[in-house]
């Protein structure tokens, strides 16, 4: 069994700076750009009511999940689950740090997309061809997948610089690099998005934003995308399933209330996603008012990248020269901190595992990740880059994620009675119905999800799930010789 790392200097400083990690964690592309693009696909508020239903029946009670295991059993996920299931449980602990890797590598190159545009925010050097400067300049997309196309300077310039700065906050330890950062620049997050949504309400039809987002369209509740949509949503933006709330809760100090700091985590997580779509559909309102367009008709198709980086920079132009760079700059600048911190969590996962498997340093764990995750994002700084994106995403967070929640679920509330009897579970009311969700309610929804996505893999083929299931196998043999490479190196370290 590994022995995880209890020094005194590897615990949070305070329970607020764990608490604010947590939420920057949380918080990250999902809340900002595609909470809105969802809510505006499925109806507004609509997507507001299952919205809250899954956080509370899903959400909570598996946040409270993994805090309990990183908490009390003091390790990463491979080790956790090596406590519990042995060999086949470390295959599939590391088969989460693969795909955190495979997230980190698209993760990277998305917050350096931030980065590039905070400097042509700053530069006005954005024109008016919003969709043409972002897709053909910026990305140099091409037709297709097998089609790679050219490295995209300012991406992977852009790219290298967030995996620098991920370096300094990470190799040092966790209150004085993540705690540090976070503590800092979530709150600064939250007040500037706040007043971004203030401030976009008082534009010329801006205010109409809100009728079009409180709203619901109650027919759409009976729509089974929907529900699908909000708890793919809910898994992506609170890093379900992949032992990211694992590697931070084991750092917890014996001050620190674990139920407490899910409490705030589900309330900042979700107040971020309802803030940041109170400020697009006040942005969107604004530009049906000018350009006198229905509102349901500005998105194309309601995407993340056509949200951020393609209609809100239209919106930049109707502030003239003066406010435009000024307000570019902060709202990529908010995507910008929601992006680099979730990236922190998704690193420090990885390197969580990595430093007590194979019992090496920080600074060697830090460094050896950040190098494969920036030689693997290479592949979405290039032209085919999207199609590369929508070939993995239904897989690596989607199908592979489903299956990580339910391991977690069947391994550490079924298998594990120390956990599953915790005293949490058992100290009110609502507690322990929480805990009986996780045990009866979570299994099902994400069943009924996994085997929903399972029979839409199969009702075709193409080259597209030819390449995630390829990454799919992959992946599931280098958990196997990680975990095989790793305990040879735990007989060799005891014997020494």
């Amino acid at each position: 069994m590994s022995s995880p790392d209890t020094a005194s200097d590897s615990t949070w400083n305070s329970e607020r700076g764990f608490i604010w990690s947590l939420i920057g964690s949380a918080v990250g592309f999902a809340n900002i750009l595609s909470f809105s693009a969802q809510a505006y696909k499925n109806g507004g508020g609509a997507y507001l009511i299952p919205y809250c239903i899954a956080l509370i029946l899903l959400g909570f009670p598996f946040l409270i999940l993994e805090g309990i295991i990183g908490d009390r059993l003091k390790s990463p996920l491979v080790s956790a689950y090596g406590q519990v299931w042995g060999k086949v449980g470390k295959t599939l602990g590391w088969l989460a740090v693969i795909a955190c890797l495979s997230i980190g590598a698209f993760y990277v190159v998305l917050t350096g997309y931030s980065v590039a545009y905070i400097y042509f925010s700053a530069t006005n050097s954005i024109p008016m061809d919003t969709k043409e400067f972002f897709v053909h300049s910026f990305l140099k997309s091409t037709d297709g997948l097998t089609q790679f196309g050219g490295l995209s300077l300012p991406i992977f310039i852009a790219t290298v610089v967030v995996s620098i700065v991920t370096w300094f906050v990470l190799v040092r330890n966790i209150k004085d690099g993540i705690e540090k950062f976070c503590s800092l620049f979530m709150p600064l997050l939250a007040f500037m998005m706040v007043a971004f949504a203030v401030f976009v309400a008082f534009l010329p039809g801006g205010i109409n934003g809100w009728a079009y987002y409180l709203q619901p369209n109650f027919a759409k509740l009976l729509d089974a995308a929907l529900w699908r949509d909000v708890f793919g949503q809910l898994f992506f933006s609170l890093s379900l399933g992949l032992g990211i709330i694992v590697g931070y809760s084991r750092h917890t100090g014996e001050s620190h209330s674990i139920a407490r700091a899910m409490k705030y985590v589900i309330f900042g997580d979700f107040m971020v996603s309802f803030i940041a779509g109170a400020a697009i559909f006040g942005c969107l309102a604004h530009i049906s008012h000018v350009q006198n367009i229905p509102f349901e008709s500005i998105l194309e198709n309601a995407s993340t990248f056509e949200i951020g980086f393609v209609v809100f920079p239209q919106l930049l132009k109707f502030f003239g020269p003066i406010l435009s760079p000024i307000i570019g700059v902060i709202f990529f600048f908010c995507i910008f901190i929601a992006g680099i911190t979730g990236f922190f969590s998704i690193v420090e996962s990885a390197v969580g595992n990595v430093e007590v498997e194979y019992r090496t340093t920080r600074k060697s764990a830090v460094t050896g990740t950040l190098l494969v995750v920036t030689a693997l994002s290479a592949f979405f700084c290039m032209g085919n880059a999207s199609y590369v994106m929508d070939a993995l995403i239904p897989m690596v967070i989607g199908i592979n994620m489903l299956i990580g929640g339910l391991a977690l679920i069947l391994a550490f509330h079924y298998s594990c009675p120390t956990l599953s009897n915790d005293p949490i579970w058992q100290s009110t009311s609502s507690m322990h119905a929480f805990s009986r969700s996780l045990r009866y309610v979570a299994p099902a929804l994400l069943g009924i999800i996994l085997i929903g996505n399972l029979s839409q893999e199969f009702t075709s083929w193409d080259l597209l799930k030819g390449v995630r299931w390829g990454w799919f196998t992959l992946a599931f043999a280098a958990s196997y010789a990680l975990m095989h490479f790793s305990e040879k190196r735990a007989l060799v370290y005891s014997s020494n």
